[in-house]
């Protein structure tokens, strides 16, 4: 993105751009490519609430006691609870709905990390840090966390986000604050111009020892990294959005170009009692994240750059006698993209009880002979192709048989 272009929208998003931080064109490349968003609906989230309802068996949901049907968004059938009707109303052409997932596991650690990576064992990537491999490499913030798995397989290691203080002290350390320095800039560009030259110097010279010779580079390196920080300052705005502030950090980052990937967390979702209460908070504070997300992500101009997926460790068991609902392996998953030839569509289903059951590849729909029970590594052989991340390091190979892959 150009400079220019960059200022433009941010003041249409009511960015404030401070006179210090108005800086040169930055050396270092921008990313411009896809944005991929995790989001990791904590605690095992209940498909019978989300998008595999039954609104026909009451030891399943109290909406089916009531009599209340579910909601139905272009294909996609939904829960009638929380906000559901309204944020899948405003973007079921936009979606995937995948049923019918089996998790492999109803331990909240071990799904957590078989759908972030693909697989139950340990020691794969998780899809983010894939994807800043592929994406990001060099950039300060190439993978931003905020919540779920965020073990590294070695490829790239995950960047917290940090609070708002810390944000601006990253992006802007000369600044005292808007209007004074701690140092005078052009005092401080000379210096910076001096020492980098000292470092070339070094550099150029043959006789350093071998780990003289990585800490010359590192610093000559990290210059850039300093350089592409210094974006963000550009787009920072004189507040925060209130209760988004950790998905509006990473969206300004991502805009600046320093980011590829970022995984977000929403909780509340283990419900082992009082589920329907547990719902009518944890849902809307969900889908308010990502309706925000898509908003937001419009007015910074980079909406139809993301890729959101949504994601639980596992999902959730009939109505128990605390009138809550326990751990069960089979869930679902929503992927979301701005004009996706595939949105307004359902893949996969379970059983009436949300047993796992087989779905053919191609149709999406249940097939007792020729299909499969979908589980987290085939959802994640089809993204990293779709994605454009697929690897051939052994190590992560995701072990999916050629006939059990979809599109």
């Amino acid at each position: 993105m150009q400079r220019r272009k960059f200022l433009s929208l941010a003041a249409r998003a009511g960015v404030v751009i401070p006179a210090w931080a108005v800086i040169p064109e930055a050396q270092a490349q921008s990313y411009t490519g896809r944005i991929l968003i995790n989001i990791h609906a904590s605690g095992g989230m209940d498909q019978s609430s989300w998008t595999d309802p039954r609104d026909a068996d009451r030891t399943l949901n109290n909406y089916a006691a009531a009599g209340t049907s579910a909601v139905v968004a272009g294909t996609i059938r939904v829960a009638p609870m929380g906000n559901n009707a309204a944020f899948f109303g405003a973007h079921f052409r936009n979606m995937l709905a995948i049923n019918g997932v089996h998790s492999e596991t109803n331990g909240h650690d071990e799904g957590t990390r078989a759908h972030a990576t693909g697989r139950l064992d340990m020691g794969y990537p998780n899809v983010s840090e894939l994807f800043a491999s592929k994406n990001g490499a060099g950039m300060p913030m190439a993978w931003i966390n905020g919540g779920g798995f965020s073990t590294s397989a070695g490829l790239v290691a995950a960047t917290r986000v940090p609070d708002a203080n810390a944000f601006r002290a990253l992006a802007s350390p000369n600044a005292v604050n808007a209007t004074n320095d701690f140092i005078k800039a052009s005092d401080l560009t000379r210096t910076q111009a001096v020492r980098a030259e000292r470092m070339r110097a070094l550099q150029a010279r043959g006789d350093l020892l071998p780990r003289s010779k990585v800490t010359v580079q590192e610093f000559l390196s990290s210059a850039d990294s300093r350089a592409m920080l210094q974006r963000i300052a550009q787009g920072l705005p004189a507040q925060f959005d209130n209760g988004f502030e950790q998905a509006h950090i990473a969206l300004i980052a991502a805009q600046a170009g320093l980011a590829s990937t970022v995984q977000l967390s929403s909780g509340g979702f283990d419900t082992h009692s009082n589920h329907d209460q547990g719902m009518a908070t944890a849902l809307p504070r969900l889908t308010n994240l990502v309706d925000y997300l898509w908003t937001k992500s419009a007015e910074l101009g980079v909406s139809n750059r993301l890729f959101v997926r949504i994601y639980s460790e596992f999902g959730r068991t009939p109505l128990n006698t605390g009138n809550g609902k326990d751990h069960h392996e089979v869930g679902c998953q929503v992927l979301m993209e701005a004009n996706a030839p595939w949105g307004n569509r359902v893949f996969g289903a379970s059983g009436p009880r949300h047993e796992a059951r087989r779905i053919n590849p191609t149709t999406g729909a249940i097939d007792n002979t020729a299909g499969f029970v979908i589980r987290p590594r085939h959802i994640h052989a089809a993204l990293r192709q779709y994605l454009g991340i697929e690897t051939t390091d052994p190590r992560f190979n995701l072990k999916v048989p050629a006939n059990e892959r979809f599109d």
